[in-house]
């Protein structure tokens, strides 16, 4: 039974990986596709402020793709998913939120909430790096580094 399961986890994991390269792919087209529209359209190379803004929205979504691609990737080959992986993502997608924001439509608090976040998501991913890497799965954050030796004394 518990082969049976590893079996169908894996298919599961290889579903989600085809999956998402395909989402990966249609998105850098996507991205390819409004650079030449923006560039084409009138007036012709100039690329306005609220385009390059959607632009970088864009390029920074296909990064959160590619982040999320290989946490499933490192999975799928270790079993064990990295925290640190994680945290990037989180960082990543707080800080397109920020990149982009636009203060005509949302409120102070909400902007404070998000550097709130973003300060959070600093400080655990240092700590995630201080100690050497955190693993789910496998072995725990205290008992390997990345060299092997042990972090308890």
């Amino acid at each position: 039974m518990d082969k049976f399961l590893k079996y169908f986890e894996t298919l599961i994991i290889w579903g989600i990986i085809l999956l998402m390269a395909i989402i990966l792919v249609l998105a850098f087209l996507d991205i390819l596709y409004v650079i030449q529209r923006e560039i084409t359209s009138s007036p012709t190379l100039v690329i306005d402020a609220n385009g390059l803004m959607g632009l970088f929205s864009l390029f920074l979504v296909l990064l959160i793709g590619l982040e999320l691609l290989q946490t499933v990737k490192t999975y799928l080959r270790e079993d064990i998913v990295h925290v640190e992986f994680v945290v990037l993502v989180a960082i990543i997608a707080i800080s397109r939120k920020a990149i982009v924001w636009d203060f005509d439509k949302y409120s102070t608090e909400e902007l404070i909430s998000l550097a709130i976040m973003i300060l959070a998501l600093g400080g655990t991913y240092f700590l995630v790096k201080k100690s050497g890497g955190c693993k789910i799965g496998g072995k725990k954050c205290e008992e390997e580094d990345d060299q092997g030796q042990s972090n308890e004394e």
